[in-house]
């Protein structure tokens, strides 16, 4: 068989570049090779071979001749939109498979929907699953689809440690890897939240330098506000650059930050402020009140200008500006008088929003969430809503599946007003499987029934995270109906793994999504915060040494422990199944440390609450001693993966461009703060199990002495362990040398030896 592919000659780069995907797939897939050629080289069919039209027939010619012919009719999308038609047309003895999207991007969803469709290929994040078929399906195809929302996509962030997680590590051809899956799962857009790279330097020239990349930055802070550069800012710039012109070529969008910018991760530069000294907004709290992180005082107009020049630039030498976002004071405390302050953040709305309206008219802008969440009150976000332009403004959400009162149902904007729903995969600790999807299933429902919601975003503080979080995201983008939870990991299943185990991992995931919902970002009130989530966090000495939580602390780890049998089934079971390739290998690790910290985290609650209520000596010590069993198992599983090494990282940041040889000590301020412990084995091992011990260590002798824990003493031994993690090198960090399948049979026995509470 010979296949010819026909893309429009005088239009969108997507148009040809969907042509060559076609082509590439069709070598993979049917073992055919193409000839592409445009619609003005198209000189006509060759009788019983197929010929493949790209583009709809206001595009591509060949298929407006057919339309116009009356050899097919219209192919029922509607134009300029993300909809699609996938059709199968006979013309006598020539044959046509016309895939017509509504504008360029859609067009390659066609190409990509057609081999998920009809020749059994899936898509992930880190692989395909590409089935190999004689024969290519043509017979009876005419198939149309248009998703729910309009905006469907992903936020990338600027925390750093392990490459898997943080997009801010990743090479160009991550990001080209990055960009083509998210047009396999028909995604339209995207941000690059990773900090400014060089648009100071771009934007004021006379006034900001480049900054040698191996020499500290004057704003650079501790812990994660360490934004000392790996690759140099110009690199970072062409990096940007080559990323973005990547995505546009083919049809994605990218919001363009704009008004009051300021934050952690994009600090004014010193040059700056010493040189321009501009005016800077009070700052009522201890957080952001450094210079460089301090907003600028925008009632001067001066002040508004510098803002306005820095996203202007952005859009010159990277962006579109067919798309803004803005974080107004996001985080921020201009007073401590709450009518002062709820007025100077609803002035700042205001002056952006006008401000966007004049200098970019038809773009609209998404007005992020956080901030309405975080700091303002319900009638706080009404008012703000009641003074928004519909047809400009959306209320960008990506905490709508928060548990507290405070959310998007309270904010006037179901059936009123533009709105995105977001689920919020966070917080930076916490790159297992979790969040309560039966919760999410319910809200996200309301989002499919109302028309005036717009979109749908995964907002995670690292990528990659959770993975079925990411299919979940992009098939209710798309589909009206919503399916149970126990569907959709069906559908994962038989998508991402081999046959051979698909059914048997259905049900293993059906029985882990109840522990999956164990831990949230947003939790249950009654719990207090420092018992959710932050595994990594609680060994700093953070523990609660009254006994007002003591019944808390119980019923959590309770709550965790009922689910024993549940997890030692799911942990037996994959040590007996086949791991025959990367993902699927990958997919049990991020299950077996999923398990394995719930109950890592419920033995230390049960520490807690026996150390709380003074209890028998030698049942507590037992207690400590399978709590630290525990973080041992979760060391043992993460020393044998590259997705959970710091050296890894490193070694793969080294490889794409020269490197700032001091990084690895940023590298570390970045791993360790407090905001960012997550699962990374050089932390557990040399870290997250001396922190643990030192803790228990000191609980133990205050029961013994019965006397106060002395937190002095828990906090000079934690000094010494940091300073040890700091002083070895990682490429001298021991990898623990365990198979997955001796880690899976170890962290069984441990959970089995737990105490029941």
């Amino acid at each position: 068989m010979k296949l010819t592919v026909v893309y429009p000659a005088r239009a969108h780069s997507a148009y040809k570049i969907a042509a060559e995907k076609f082509s590439e797939f069709a070598m993979r897939v049917f073992g055919v090779s193409s000839m592409l050629i445009t619609d003005e080289e198209f000189t006509g069919a060759n009788d019983g071979d197929i010929t493949v039209l790209i583009g709809h027939d206001g595009e591509n010619d060949i298929a407006a001749e057919l339309y116009l012919s009356k050899k097919t009719d219209s192919p029922g999308i509607r134009y300029c939109t993300d909809d699609y038609c996938i059709r199968s047309v006979t013309d006598g003895k020539n044959k046509y498979l016309w895939l017509a999207g509504g504008r360029p991007r859609s067009t390659i969803y066609a190409v990509y929907r057609y081999f998920e469709l009809f020749c059994s290929c899936h898509w992930f994040w880190d692989g395909d699953r590409v089935s190999s078929i004689e024969q290519m399906p043509f017979d009876n195809i005419d198939i149309s689809e248009s998703p729910r929302f309009d905006y469907r996509g992903l936020r990338y962030f600027a925390h750093r440690s392990l490459h898997r997680f943080q997009a801010e590590h990743w090479s160009f051809e991550d990001w080209k890897h990055e960009i083509d899956w998210m047009l396999k799962k028909r995604l339209n857009i995207f941000m690059m939240r990773m900090g400014m790279d060089d648009v100071w330097q771009k934007a004021f020239p006379e006034l900001v330098s480049y900054p040698e990349y191996d020499m500290p930055l004057a704003e650079a802070g501790d812990g994660y506000d360490d934004r000392n550069l790996f690759w140099s800012l110009e690199y970072r710039g062409e990096l940007r650059k080559k990323i973005l012109l990547y995505a546009f070529e083919r049809d994605l969008m990218h919001p363009e930050d704009c008004g009051t910018m300021s934050h952690w991760y994009s600090r004014t530069p010193c040059e700056f402020l010493d040189k321009e000294k501009p005016e800077l907004l009070p700052q009522a709290t201890k957080d952001y009140s450094e210079p460089t992180g301090r907003v600028f005082d925008i009632r001067q107009k001066r002040n508004f200008d510098y803002y306005a020049r820095l996203t202007d630039t952005h859009v010159k030498e990277y962006g579109k500006g067919e798309i803004f976002h803005t974080i107004g004071l996001g985080e921020r405390r201009y007073s401590n008088d709450p009518e002062e302050n709820k007025r100077m953040k609803l002035y700042v709305y205001r002056k952006i929003c006008s401000h966007i309206k004049e200098r970019y008219p038809n773009a609209p802008l998404f007005i992020a969430s956080w901030d309405l969440w975080y700091s303002f009150k319900e009638e706080e976000v009404r008012s703000l809503v009641s003074e928004l332009d519909p047809s400009q403004s959306l209320i960008f959400d990506y905490t709508s599946d928060t548990v507290k009162e405070n959310n998007f149902t309270k904010w006037g904007i179901v059936n009123k007003f533009p709105w995105i729903f977001g689920i919020f995969s966070a917080f930076e600790p916490n790159s297992e499987i979790r969040g309560f999807y039966k919760y999410i299933n319910e809200r996200i429902k309301i989002a499919k029934e109302d028309p005036m919601c717009r979109g749908l975003v995964l907002w995670p503080e690292l990528s990659h995270g959770d993975p079925f979080a990411i299919e979940y995201l992009v098939n209710n983008a798309w589909e009206k109906e919503t399916l149970s939870i126990a569907e959709q990991t069906d559908r994962y299943c038989m998508a991402r793994y081999n046959t051979d185990i698909s059914k048997e991992m259905m049900r293993l995931w059906r029985d882990f999504m109840p522990i999956v919902e164990l831990e949230s970002w947003s939790m249950d009130s009654k719990y207090p915060e420092s018992m959710c989530g932050d595994l990594f966090v609680r060994p700093l000495g953070k523990i609660d040494f009254s006994n007002k939580n003591a019944d808390a602390y119980r019923s959590r780890a309770s709550l965790i422990f009922e689910q024993r049998d549940v997890a030692l089934s799911i942990l037996k079971r994959l040590s007996t199944l086949s791991c025959s390739d990367e993902m699927t290998k990958r997919d049990f690790y991020d299950i077996a440390r999923t398990v394995v910290s719930r109950f890592t985290n419920g033995a230390i609650l049960y520490v807690e609450s026996l150390y709380t209520q003074r209890a028998d000596v030698d049942k507590l010590e037992r207690a400590m001693t399978k709590a630290v069993n525990m973080l041992e198992c979760l060391t043992d599983i993460l020393s044998s993966h590259v997705d959970y090494s710091m050296l890894s990282t490193l070694s793969l940041l080294q490889k794409t461009e020269t490197t700032n040889p001091n990084f690895e000590t940023t590298l570390k301020h970045n791993a360790e703060s407090w905001y960012c412990r997550s699962y990374i084995y050089e932390n557990a091992e040399y870290l997250y199990l001396p922190e643990l011990k030192n803790l228990f260590g000191q609980m133990l002798l205050s029961v013994r002495e019965d006397k106060e824990c002395n937190a002095e003493a828990i906090n000079t031994l934690n000094e010494i362990s940091l300073k040890e993690y700091y002083d070895t090198p990682l490429s001298k960090m021991k990898r623990r040398n365990v198979s997955l399948y001796d880690a899976l049979v170890k962290s069984a026995e441990t959970i089995k030896s737990l105490e029941l509470i």
